[in-house]
């Protein structure tokens, strides 16, 4: 985690240069370009990846960041895509690679826990905007303490948040929870800019893993046990009780206690899936 170098912005309400993706943001770009070729071969990869409040409850705790690498369609890649580069270019200017990763996956793992704690337990949420969103927190961040004109970022963010409140199959809560950690993350890399080397390093990477941490935390208290009074006890099986937990698809069910079965069945009537989208 080298020093926080400055974005190639020229001053405040300048705008961003249009240079070429830093090496992690075209790596990510590659890789759900490349995950989601996989998702077109296999249709079963959607539901043993995604983020499914059922199977997560059950133990299936890597959809929590799965989810972030899979899209419903070409549309939804494209968009969430277009947002890493254009986006996530400059911030990785501003942070360095390690430091920006860092924060790519905490808030593509913020979002996901937002949707797991608030979302409904048979839906099942997938995309990269969980993630996208903690970058255009973070630019939000990075620019005002640069002094930099920060009203266009704002109006993106309130934008983007506009449109998945008002269309259907959007996941906000999603949106939301990537955000609000993609902030938190950047103000603690900002704020331990003004220590030296080396307590600006180590505090840094100390509120990556206490954000991490406690995103952990709150996913494993909510997680229902037997006996258990807790909210999500009365809709969420326990992961000891082996239950089947149905998606709304015509083709697959998720079995909690069994982290890659899918297997053929009958139309399910319970409730649909959502997909999450960087609406631009």
């Amino acid at each position: 985690m080298s020093q926080v170098r400055p974005m190639r912005w020229q001053g405040p309400g300048a705008r961003m240069t249009l240079g070429g993706a830093g090496p992690v943001t075209a790596t990510l770009v590659a890789a759900n370009i490349g995950i989601f070729l996989l998702q077109l071969l296999d249709r079963s990869i959607d539901f043993r990846f995604a983020n499914v409040p059922f199977a997560v409850a059950g133990g299936q705790y890597y959809r929590l960041i799965t989810a972030a690498f899979l899209h419903g369609g070409l549309l939804h890649l494209g968009l969430n895509m277009f947002a890493i580069l254009v986006v996530g270019r400059e911030v990785e200017v501003a942070l360095g690679r390690v430091r920006f990763l860092a924060l790519y996956l905490a808030s593509a793992l913020g979002g996901s826990v937002c949707f797991y704690l608030f979302g409904s337990p048979g839906a099942l949420a997938l995309g990269a905007s969980t993630a996208t969103f903690g970058l255009f927190g973070a630019l939000f961040v990075l620019a005002r303490a640069r002094h930099i004109d920060t009203r266009q970022i704002v109006l993106l963010i309130v934008f983007n948040l506009f449109l998945g409140a008002v269309i259907p199959g959007i996941d906000n809560l999603g949106h939301v929870g990537g955000l609000v950690t993609g902030v938190a993350v950047a103000f603690a890399y900002e704020a331990a800019e003004r220590l030296r080397p080396p307590a600006r390093l180590l505090v840094q990477v100390a509120a990556v893993a206490a954000t991490i941490a406690l995103l952990g935390m709150l996913v494993v208290t909510r997680t229902p046990e037997e006996g258990s009074a807790g909210p999500l006890a009365l809709s969420r099986p326990s992961s000891r009780q082996g239950q089947v937990s149905t998606i709304a698809s015509p083709s697959f069910t998720i079995d909690p206690a069994a982290p890659f079965a899918a297997s053929e069945a009958q139309p399910d009537t319970g409730p649909p899936y959502s997909t999450t989208a960087a609406a631009w």
